[in-house]
């Protein structure tokens, strides 16, 4: 049970650790001359990006395929989906 508290409370002391925006990243580098954080945030917030699938329009789905450390997104019709889960 302690082991239980120990991990919850350690868990809401660092979701509610305080972080800085991207803006106030970037005017602190401005004043520094530092962007190696600024750089370093761009960076996760593209693999962050990546990760996630297309935003896909009505009448079609997401489809993604993982290829050798890729995933591959696109967006399909969804009766061409359903036709091509249908046939196996």
């Amino acid at each position: 049970m302690k082991v239980f508290f120990a991990l919850g409370a350690a868990l809401f002391l660092f979701g509610c650790a305080p972080s800085q925006t991207l803006e106030e990243l970037e005017a602190q580098a401005a004043i520094t001359g530092d962007w190696s954080a600024v750089e370093k945030r761009e960076r996760i917030m593209a693999r962050r990006d990546a990760r996630r699938p297309p935003s896909c329009p009505a009448g079609t789905m997401s489809y993604c395929e993982s290829s050798i450390g890729q995933l591959r997104c696109a967006c399909v019709d969804k009766s061409t989906m359903r036709a091509a889960i249908g046939q196996r």
